[in-house]
């Protein structure tokens, strides 16, 4: 075998074990992963949501408004006053089970992200709100 087959043979080698190859992106913050995990599919990759089916997260008022609102309508269904009735078919699940943690980290990366400047959304305020749920 010449060096040349050699080196490419070895190159090949190299490649098809996955050596080499870029890992797929992961969301390094915790707040990302989650949105990723739970909310993506609805409001899509950059918070644009779906006309008429999800409301868009970027640049709009539930995000960047107050965090206690944004905090009961993802925890409870609590549907956000500023949100127009019938403009968006589809219902908020509601994410509840989420830790107060889960929940703010989630809240947080959604209020500073896709052109969002709201300020983090603490564990605390996230208790808050779910105390005073019924």
């Amino acid at each position: 075998m010449t060096s040349r087959a050699l080196w490419a043979a070895l190159l090949t080698a190299v490649l098809a074990s996955g050596c080499g190859r870029a890992p797929a992106p992961k969301p390094a913050d915790h707040g990302a992963r989650l949105y990723v995990t739970y909310c993506m599919a609805c409001h899509q990759e950059h918070g644009e949501g779906v006309a008429g089916m999800q409301p868009p997260l970027a640049g709009t008022p539930v995000p960047n408004g107050d965090p206690a609102v944004l905090a009961a309508w993802v925890m409870s269904g609590v549907r956000p006053s500023v949100l127009p009735r019938g403009r968006y078919a589809n219902v908020m699940p509601q994410f509840g089970f989420l830790s107060d943690a889960d929940l703010a980290a989630l809240l947080t990366y959604v209020r500073t992200s896709f052109g969002n400047h709201a300020g983090a959304v603490s564990p605390e305020l996230i208790a808050g709100v779910r105390a005073a749920q019924p």
